[in-house]
C-alpha cells in the first residue's frame, strides 16, 4: 500500500505542489499510527491499567490529584521492579492521603507543585516508555473513577508525546525555580534495567538498523538501474497512443510491473556485485559500531571523572559548612546564651537582696534637728522681715504725718524695723490680719510644693511669689520710706514710679525677702524629705518599684535567651539538610564506580549482540541474493510509476489546455491508485516487494 508520503510525492510529480494540497485528502494514513478516544470511566481506568503494567523502563506522570490507591500500588510495584518513576502532583491536602515519601525512598522522582494566585497545577496526563501517552480530563483518583464524566486520547503520535515530554520538563524545571516543594529523589538509585532497553535501542538497534537500511538501499540502488529518460518516453508515447485516455492506463501499468519483477531477479553478475558489497558493508558496519560503542564509553569515563570531581568538591564545600555552622552554634550556647543567663542569675539575686534586707530606714537625728532650727529661723527671719514690710506700708506714713501735727518726732524710716511688730499689733485688729497676709502669701508661693506634683505649676507660683509679690511689696515700701523723707522735708520733689529703680531701699527689700523665700523654700523640702525617708510605705514603694524594674529586665533577658535558641534551632535544621546533602553526595560518589563499571559491561554485552545481529542480517541478505529473494521496498516501484505518470502528463499538458490537462492527469492518478488498491486487495504483489 502507499504511504501517505509515497502517494503525495506520485501527486507533486504529477498536478505540481500547488495542485494538490485538497486533492488527496483521503483517508490513507501510516500503519504506525495509533490513536482512540475513550469516554467511559471503567475503560479510562482499565486502559490506565493496562499501559503502566506494560511499561518496560520508564512511567511518566502529571495529575492535579492522584489519590486513587490501586494506581498507586501498582506504580509502587512497577518502581520496585526497577521502572523509572517521575510524578507532578499538586501540593494540596487531598495528595496527602498516599504515601507519596515511600515512593521517593525507593527511587521515584516525585515534584508537588505548589499554587500561585488563583492559578494551581490542572495538567492531567501520562507518558510510557516515550512512546504513548494518555491526556485529556482523567485525574488518577477515586471521583475521576467512580463520579466523574471524563475522557481522554490515547496515543503514539511522536509529535504529541515529544510535546507532552517537553511539558513534563518545563513544569519540573518552573517548580524548581519557583521553589515549590519537591521532595528529593535518591540520586543514587542505578536505573539498570531501562539502561539497557535505552541503550539497546540507541546503540545496538540504530547500527542494526542503519546496516540493513544500507543493504536496502544497495539493493535498491542495484534494482533501480533503469533507464528513467526510456520509461519517461514510454510513458508519453503511450498517453498520445491512446490520446491520454486514462482507461487504458491499468495495462501500462501492468507493463510497468512487469519489467519491475523481471529486474528484481538478479542475474549472476549483479549476485556477485551484491555479495561482495554487503561482506563490505559488514565490516564497514560492524567498525563502525564499535567505534560508536568505544566512543560512548570514552565520554561516560570522562563524565563520571567529572561527576566524580563535582561530588568531591561538594563534599568539601558541605563538610566546611557543616563545621562552620556547628562553631556558630557553639558560640551562640556557651558564649551568649551562657552570658544572658548569667545575667539573669544576677538579677534574681538582687530581687532576693531586695526582697530580704528590706527594712524602715532609720530616723537621722543629726540631719534632723539643723534642718528643723534652720526652718525656725528663716521662718521668724521672714515673720520679722514682712511685719516691718507691712508697718512701712501700712502705718508708717499715717504715723509721722499725726507725730508732725503733736509736734513730735516720727518714726525713723528703716527697712528693719525692730518694733515694727508691736506697733502693727497695737494698731486695730486689721494690723494682725495684714502682717497675716503679708508674711503668707510670699510663703505659700515659695511652699507651693506642698499643694501640687506639676513642675510647671511649682515654677509659675514660685516666679510670681518671688518676683512679683516680692517686687510689689518691695516697691511699695521703698514709696513709703520715699514718702515719710518728703513730708519732713529731706526730699522735695514728689515719688514716681522710675524712681523705685534707683531707690536701694527698692533693692535691699527685694533681696532681703527673695533671699528669706529661697532659704525658707529648700529649708522645708529637706525637712519634708527627711520624714518621707523615715515614712516606711514610701519605702516600699521604692523597693517594690526596684524589684518591678529588676523583673522586667529579667524577662527582657529571658527574651533575648528565645531569640538565641530560635537562631541556633534554625541552624541545626540548615546543618541537618546540610549533613543529608553530604550523605547523599557521598553515596552518589560511592556508587559512580560501580555505575561506570555496569554501563561498560552494558556496551560489551551490546558490542557482542550488535555484532552477531549484523553478521545474521547479513547472512540474511546473503541468503536471499543467491535464492533470488531480495526484499525490495514498494517505493521502487512506486518510482517506476512516477516516472511512467509523469511521461504521461507530459502528453496531456502538451495536448490538451491547462484545465482539461489537469482533469485528465487527475483521472490518469486515481487510476493508478486504484491499480494499486486492486494488487494489494488480490495480494497479486510479488511477495519480495515491502509494503
Amino acid at each position: 500500500m502507499y504511504t501517505v508520503r509515497s502517494l503525495r510525492r506520485i501527486l507533486v510529480r504529477a498536478f505540481g505542489s500547488s495542485g494538490i494540497t485538497n486533492l488527496f485528502d483521503m483517508e490513507i494514513l501510516d500503519q504506525e499510527l495509533e490513536q482512540e478516544v475513550l469516554h467511559n470511566n471503567r475503560d479510562i481506568f482499565a486502559r490506565i491499567v493496562k499501559e503502566i503494567e506494560g511499561a518496560e523502563f520508564e512511567i511518566l506522570v502529571a495529575s492535579s490529584w492522584f489519590t486513587d490507591d490501586e494506581l498507586f500500588e501498582i506504580i509502587e510495584r512497577k518502581l520496585s521492579a526497577g521502572v523509572i518513576v517521575q510524578l507532578i502532583i499538586g501540593d494540596n491536602q487531598e495528595n496527602k492521603k498516599l504515601n507519596f515519601e515511600d515512593l521517593v525512598t525507593k527511587g521515584a522522582v516525585v515534584t508537588k507543585v505548589k499554587n500561585i494566585g488563583y492559578g494551581m497545577m490542572h495538567q492531567k496526563f501520562c507518558i510510557i516508555d516515550k512512546k504513548t501517552a494518555l491526556h485529556g480530563s482523567y485525574n488518577w483518583s477515586l471521583n475521576a473513577r467512580k463520579n466523574n464524566h471524563e475522557s481522554i486520547i490515547v496515543t503514539n503520535h511522536p509529535g504529541t508525546v515529544e510535546s507532552l515530554m517537553n511539558n513534563f520538563r518545563d513544569i519540573q524545571e518552573k517548580a524548581l525555580s519557583l521553589k515549590g516543594e519537591s521532595l528529593p529523589a535518591d540520586d543514587i538509585k542505578e536505573e539498570v534495567n531501562a539502561e539497557r532497553k535505552i541503550e539497546s535501542h540507541s546503540a545496538k538497534n540504530h547500527a542494526i538498523n542503519d546496516f540493513t537500511n544500507v543493504l536496502d538501499s544497495m539493493i535498491a540502488a542495484e534494482i533501480g538501474n533503469f533507464d528513467r529518460v526510456l520509461l519517461r518516453r514510454q510513458g508519453y508515447d503511450r498517453s498520445k497512443f491512446n490520446n491520454g485516455d486514462h482507461q487504458v492506463l491499468i495495462k501500462a501499468l501492468d507493463t510497468v510491473y512487469s519489467v519491475f519483477i523481471n529486474d528484481i531477479d538478479v542475474v549472476e553478475d549483479k549476485k556477485r556485485r551484491l555479495l561482495t558489497k554487503i561482506d563490505e558493508q559488514e565490516i564497514k558496519s560492524i567498525n563502525a559500531f564499535e567505534e560508536n560503542l568505544t566512543l560512548q564509553l570514552n565520554t561516560a569515563e570522562l563524565e563520571s571523572d567529572h561527576e566524580t570531581a563535582n561530588a568531591k568538591a561538594k563534599l568539601i564545600s558541605l563538610k566546611s559548612d557543616i563545621d562552620k555552622n556547628k562553631l556558630e552554634i557553639d558560640g551562640i550556647k556557651n558564649i551568649k546564651i551562657k552570658s544572658v543567663e548569667d545575667a539573669i542569675v544576677t538579677i534574681g539575686e538582687k530581687i532576693k537582696t531586695a526582697q530580704r534586707e528590706f527594712v524602715v530606714p532609720k530616723f537621722k537625728w543629726f540631719e534632723f534637728i539643723p534642718v528643723v532650727v534652720a526652718n525656725i529661723l528663716l521662718f521668724s527671719y521672714i515673720v520679722m522681715f514682712y511685719s516691718s514690710a507691712a508697718y512701712i506700708l501700712l502705718f508708717s506714713v499715717a504715723d509721722a504725718k499725726e507725730a508732725m501735727r503733736n509736734g513730735a518726732s516720727a518714726l525713723e524710716p528703716e527697712i528693719f524695723n525692730a518694733d515694727a511688730l508691736k506697733l502693727t499689733l497695737s494698731k486695730t485688729g486689721s494690723g494682725i490680719l495684714f502682717i497675716f497676709l503679708f508674711v503668707s502669701i510670699p510663703v505659700c508661693c515659695s511652699l507651693i510644693k506642698l499643694f501640687t506634683t506639676k513642675n510647671w505649676i511649682i515654677i509659675l507660683m514660685f516666679v510670681i511669689g518671688v518676683i512679683f509679690v516680692d517686687g510689689a511689696i518691695a516697691y511699695k515700701v521703698a514709696a513709703s520710706i520715699y514718702q515719710m523723707k518728703y513730708l519732713s522735708g529731706d526730699e522735695t520733689k514728689l515719688w514716681e514710679f522710675t524712681m523705685a529703680f534707683k531707690d536701694p531701699n527698692f533693692y535691699l527689700v527685694f533681696l532681703l525677702g527673695g533671699f528669706g523665700l529661697f532659704m525658707l523654700k529648700f529649708a522645708f523640702e529637706k525637712l519634708i524629705s527627711i520624714f518621707a525617708e523615715r515614712n516606711p510605705d514610701v519605702a516600699r514603694l521604692k523597693n517594690d518599684l526596684l524589684i518591678k524594674h529588676l523583673q522586667e529586665d529579667i524577662q527582657a533577658e529571658e527574651i533575648k535567651v528565645q531569640g538565641l535558641r530560635v537562631e541556633v534551632q534554625s541552624i541545626e535544621n540548615l546543618n541537618i539538610e546540610l549533613s543529608s546533602q553530604f550523605a547523599i553526595t557521598e553515596a552518589l560518589l560511592s556508587s559512580l564506580p560501580s555505575k561506570l563499571n555496569r554501563l561498560q559491561e552494558i556496551k560489551k554485552t551490546d558490542l557482542i549482540s550488535g555484532k552477531q545481529h549484523i553478521r545474521d542480517a547479513a547472512a540474511i541478505y546473503k541468503s536471499h541474493v543467491q535464492n533470488d529473494r531480495l526484499p525490495i521496498s514498494v517505493d521502487s516501484l512506486n518510482d517506476r510509476i512516477n516516472i511512467f505518470l509523469e511521461g504521461w502528463n507530459d502528453y496531456l499538458h502538451e495536448e490538451y489546455a491547462i484545465v482539461k490537462a489537469t482533469e485528465k492527469s487527475k483521472n490518469a492518478f486515481e487510476t493508478a491508485v486504484t491499480w494499486q488498491m486492486e494488487k494489494l486487495k488480490l495480494s497479486q504483489i510479488d511477495k519480495r516487494v515491502k509494503l
